[in-house]
């Protein structure tokens, strides 16, 4: 499993750069909730296949 590690030094934050990350944060939130619920998706498709495979009721997973 990856993960995405983003950071900064905080002298590096002027406060014009805080202004800027406003949108570049809503942006990178965006994209990692999208990717968060593909992977929500691709469990549930995944369960849903071994359970069917054996037999076993998913419902309350």
């Amino acid at each position: 499993m990856s993960t995405l590690q983003i950071s900064a030094p905080l002298t590096v934050q002027t406060p014009a750069a805080a202004r800027r990350a406003g949108p570049v944060l809503r942006i990178l939130r965006a994209v990692v909730e999208a990717m968060a619920q593909t992977n929500r998706q691709r469990a549930a498709r995944e369960i849903a296949r071994v359970s069917r495979r054996y037999g076993i009721k998913a419902a309350g997973i």
